[in-house]
């Protein structure tokens, strides 16, 4: 019994998780929706030690080596590091190698998420580093978007992220 009820509050979770977008890419870093630098995910019923076990099982199952970059207080917040290898696509032939940060805290029935942060870099043709300026890259100077599609794809990126590592956990014990 115990089982179904997990399952129904992790299908609601998912169900949450399919619409989601948790933040915006802005000239000061990415923001939710109520312009804070975190959102907050509901999962009524569920325990803060259960949601914090699932998060880092889908962590450990999503990435290829994340004790290399984890930063742990049991039970009530994970800290991933990571980087990804081409990970931005900026132009039809242009990625930037990214480094990011995703923070998780956790209370009886949510799950706080941490805006991300990042940096992205370039390697030159002459073997040196050019390192994005993102305020420059992505924003005008009236703090609008440069490019719609680059700003949707961060965007797009991080958010995506963020709903496989919490999709993946409500999903983690159904095997």
């Amino acid at each position: 019994m115990k089982n179904y009820i997990i399952t129904g509050i992790f299908l609601l979770l998912f169900t949450n998780l399919a619409f989601s977008q948790y933040f915006t890419l802005a000239p000061t870093g990415f923001v939710s929706k109520e312009n804070l630098d975190y959102t907050v995910v509901e999962v009524p019923g569920a325990k803060q030690q259960e949601l914090y076990d699932n998060v880092l099982k889908s962590i450990n199952s999503l990435y290829s080596n994340p004790k290399e970059g984890l930063t742990l207080v049991p039970g009530q917040a994970i800290t991933l590091a990571a980087y990804k290898h081409r990970g931005l696509k900026t132009s039809a032939i242009a990625y930037y190698d990214v480094d990011y940060t995703l923070s998780f805290l956790f209370k009886d029935g949510k799950i706080r998420i941490n805006s991300p942060n990042f940096n992205a870099q370039i390697m030159n043709y002459n073997g040196t580093w050019n390192k994005m300026d993102v305020k420059k890259f992505y924003f005008k100077g009236n703090g609008n978007p440069k490019r719609e599609k680059s700003h949707q794809f961060v965007n797009a990126y991080f958010n995506g992220l963020i709903k496989s590592i919490l999709e993946k956990s409500a999903n983690i014990d159904n095997w």
